[in-house]
C-alpha cells in the first residue's frame, strides 16, 4: 500500500503544483510541457497495468471455467457412484433375501409335506386343500421377500451412512 501511495505521491503533488501555478496565471511553456509529459509516462503506466490486469484477469476466468467444469464433473461422478453404490446394495440385499426366503420356502414346504399332508389326506379325500395351503405359503413367502429387502436395504444404508460419518 505505502508504494502506491508514494508512486500517486508524486502524481498527486505534480498536479497540485500545477494547479497552483493555473490559479497564479503562472503558466509557462516548460510547465506546459513538464506536465504533458508526466500525463503520458502516467498513461503508459495505466496502460501497461490494465494490459496486465486484462491478462490476470483471463487467466482467473479461464481458471474458474475450469474449476467449474471441474465440479460440475465430480458432481456427475458423485451421482454415478450413488447409483452404483445404490445397485450394487440392491443387488447385495436381493440376494440375501432371495437366499432366505428359499430356505425358508424350503423348509415351509416340506414342514407342510412331513405334517398338514397326513392331516388332510386323512380328514379330507381332496388334494386342493393342501394345494391352496403351498399356495398360500408361495403368497406369504412372495410377499415376505419386498419386506425383507426393504428391511435390508434400510440397514445397508445405514451401515453406508454410518462409515461416511465415522470418515468424516
Amino acid at each position: 500500500m505505502e508504494k502506491n501511495q508514494e508512486l500517486y505521491y508524486d502524481e498527486i503533488e505534480s498536479l497540485r503544483r500545477f494547479k497552483s501555478k493555473i490559479d497564479t496565471h503562472a503558466i509557462y511553456k516548460e510547465d506546459l510541457d513538464g506536465f504533458c509529459d508526466e500525463y503520458e509516462e502516467l498513461v503508459a503506466q495505466a496502460k501497461v497495468i490494465t494490459r496486465v490486469s486484462d491478462r490476470l484477469q483471463k487467466k482467473l476466468d479461464n481458471a474458474n471455467i475450469q474449476i467449474r467444469e471441474q465440479n460440475d464433473e465430480i458432481k456427475d461422478k458423485n451421482v454415478q457412484l450413488a447409483d452404483t453404490v445404490d445397485q450394487l446394495a440392491k443387488a447385495k440385499v436381493g440376494r440375501r433375501a432371495s437366499t432366505i426366503l428359499f430356505t425358508v420356502a424350503v423348509v415351509l414346504f416340506i414342514l407342510e409335506q412331513l405334517l398338514l399332508e397326513p392331516i388332510i389326506e386323512k380328514y379330507f379325500e381332496t388334494q386342493y386343500i393342501s394345494l391352496g395351503i403351498l399356495g398360500l405359503l408361495f403368497i406369504i413367502v412372495k410377499f415376505s421377500e419386498g419386506a425383507m429387502e426393504t428391511f435390508f436395504m434400510n440397514r445397508e444404508k445405514r451401515k453406508i451412512l454410518a462409515q461416511e460419518n465415522k470418515d468424516q
